[in-house]
């Protein structure tokens, strides 16, 4: 399968360099940076949250947990985790449970972990269990624009 259209999308109208990594199927990140053999510190991990407010992704290395005391304390809000229904919804060109990392290309604010601007390089899922996107650290850096950062892993 190809990228998500959301996401090729997106990545051309940053002017984002990035290159696509094939790897045989897998349903977690973590299991994409097993299959794909990258480092799992550098492939990040989607979370949709959301509150009464509305939606908000946290991006964490796959190999981190989240902690979601410390992404309310960063945006000062009371997020949980979204319902299984809603991530279905909110990303309907994506294979089921492929949550795409680029929140921007879906119009959900995100923050990210610290640790992910401490790699030279971020793989990204793409939507669909089977790619990883590679973007340099810069391109990465660049794609979260004004998106709020802090450490948010256990």
């Amino acid at each position: 399968m190809s990228l998500a259209p959301r996401i090729e999308r997106y990545l051309q109208d940053q002017h984002v360099n990035y290159r696509r990594i094939n790897h045989p199927y897998a349903e977690t990140a973590m299991g994409c940076a097993i299959a794909a053999q990258v480092p799992p510190e550098r492939v990040a991990k989607a979370v949709l949250l959301s509150d009464d407010e509305g939606f908000y992704m946290a991006l964490i290395p796959s190999n981190k947990q989240l902690d979601i005391n410390a992404v309310n304390m960063a945006t000062n809000r009371l997020l949980d985790l979204a319902p299984e229904r809603d991530v279905k919804l909110m990303f309907d060109d994506c294979r089921p449970g492929a949550v795409p990392t680029l929140g921007m290309a879906y119009r959900i604010p995100v923050i990210f972990d610290d640790a992910l601007t401490e790699q030279p390089e971020c793989y990204m899922e793409a939507g669909d269990h089977e790619s990883l996107v590679k973007v340099e650290k810069n391109d990465f850096m660049q794609m979260m624009g004004q998106a709020r950062h802090a450490h948010l892993t256990h």
